[in-house]
């Protein structure tokens, strides 16, 4: 009969027939089934534990470039919205502009309504107080609209003939 001894030959202690039968019960067989299964099922989870690491890594990558990425092209919309709000801005300043500046046939009218108003007071007995009355009634009107504490509507409606009064009295009634 062959010995154990070939098989357990790292044992320091000195193997005697009865030592290496007693190492070979089922239960020691068994022992060493389960220690080499729990070694390969270690080793195996210590390859997919490696793997997965890899796999972190990996994505970390790629979380990194896509946030580089959006921050990216968060910058280039913050820019182009600061583009566009600089633009807007001196759109409506133009436009400003554009409404303080009267055209020429603005300014011809003007300028006759201005000697309209030279001759009649040198020839309208008291036409020059009613005139400046009447002014200054319609330039606190104008700021009041500006400020838009008057509806334009009222502004319309004054334009067609109907007196201050009664439009005051419709739209506070």
């Amino acid at each position: 009969m062959l010995l154990p001894q070939t098989i357990i030959k790292g044992l320091p202690m000195e193997t005697s027939p009865e030592t290496a039968v007693f190492l070979l019960r089922p239960f020691f067989i068994a022992l060493y089934i389960g220690l080499l299964f729990s070694i390969v099922i270690f080793i195996r989870e210590k390859a997919h534990e490696r793997k997965l690491k890899k796999e972190n890594v990996k994505l970390k990558e790629h979380i990194q470039t896509k946030l580089e990425i959006e921050a990216e092209t968060n910058e280039r919309v913050r820019k182009d919205i600061e583009e566009l709000k600089r633009q807007n801005e001196n759109l409506r300043i133009s436009l400003h502009a554009l409404d303080v500046k009267p055209g020429r046939s603005e300014i011809k009218q003007l300028h006759i309504y201005q000697k309209v108003v030279e001759i009649l007071t040198e020839k309208v007995p008291g036409f020059a107080q009613s005139w400046q009355s009447t002014t200054r009634d319609v330039q606190e009107d104008m700021r009041k609209i500006d400020l838009g504490r008057i509806p334009i509507v009222r502004r319309l409606l004054q334009g067609r003939g109907t007196s201050r009064k009664t439009i005051e009295d419709k739209t506070d009634s």
